[in-house]
């Protein structure tokens, strides 16, 4: 889907009105069903862990009666059983589950690419007949879609869903021949609204974090810091605790200059160099660290 940066583009986009569907902040899966055979495949293609998605083989038929072969596209989330609300994206993770026991492991599946005979890809909302049944694991995300003619109607969706803290909405034409509103791989005919998007970003989350690392670059900027450790204090822990990776952005000025502004030690990703103020990951281990993170300023 294309970025939407405003809903005046929106609007201008899809003239006839336009079906919204919540953008759930999930982890992404393709489930592909052939008989009683379930697999299950992230973004990149790749093998979903067993624990997060084994149990949905009890529930899909039940959601999609008759679907002998098909191919699914949804989001995999962690809902907490009492508010009914999602819970944090990274939370489906062995061990930050474990902190959620009240809490299932459900399946949004917002499209259906494939479904017993071969048609277009299309989206399912538009050119199929919904299935009518669901569980309490399985959630058809374009099941009630919302359908909107007008900028505020618009603007409002898009202040509740901010307000409730989910990712986002898909955009999509409300003319169901419509150019705009069919799937077609690698086009991009439906629209993306999330926060960080409008505004020029302004909405955005913002965090002031500090230089906890760096690692050596690749290609042209090997053998050169150019990807920096960022984290912050965690008074309870009494520890630096790493956020994030930052890295782009900088022309070859700024990180030749970076070189040498930022105190840096070398330790080479070895584990015995990592300092006791540093609570760290050890796949996130760093080849330098600063000396004094108080002191740190990028």
């Amino acid at each position: 889907a294309e970025a939407c940066k405003s809903i005046e583009y929106a609007m201008k986009k899809c003239p006839n009105g336009m079906y919204a569907e919540i953008k759930y902040d999930g982890e992404r899966v393709q489930v592909h069903k052939n008989g009683d055979h379930f697999s299950y495949f992230s973004r990149s293609l790749k093998p979903v862990l067993p624990h997060k998605v084994a149990h949905f083989k009890d529930f899909i038929p039940q959601a999609f009666p008759g679907g002998q072969s098909m191919i699914l596209d949804s989001e995999v989330l962690l809902i907490d059983n009492k508010t009914g609300k999602p819970l944090p994206f990274g939370t489906l993770g062995v061990h930050k589950k474990a902190a959620f026991q009240d809490a299932n492991v459900c399946l949004f599946v917002f499209d259906c690419i494939y479904f017993n005979d071969p048609f277009p890809f299309c989206t399912l909302l538009l050119q199929m007949e919904n299935p009518t049944s669901t569980t309490s694991f399985i959630y058809l995300a374009y099941r009630n879609p919302f359908l909107f003619q007008k900028a505020s109607d618009l603007a409002d969706m898009i202040t509740r869903v901010i307000r409730e803290g989910l990712e986002g909405l898909v955009l999509k034409d409300i003319k169901a021949g419509s150019h705009s509103g069919n799937y077609e791989p690698g086009k991009r005919h439906w629209l993306k609204v999330k926060k960080d998007y409008l505004n020029e970003g302004a909405m955005a989350d913002t965090a002031d974090l500090v230089v906890l690392g760096a690692f050596y670059g690749q290609g042209s900027k090997g053998g050169m810091m150019s990807i920096f450790l960022m984290g912050c204090y965690d008074p309870k822990s009494e520890k630096w605790c790493t956020v994030t990776k930052c890295a782009g952005g900088h022309d070859d000025a700024t990180l030749a200059r970076l070189q040498t502004e930022l105190d840096m030690v070398k330790i080479s990703k070895d584990p015995s160099k990592i300092p006791s103020w540093l609570k760290i990951n050890k796949i996130y281990y760093p080849d330098f660290i600063v000396p004094d993170p108080k002191v740190s300023v990028f």
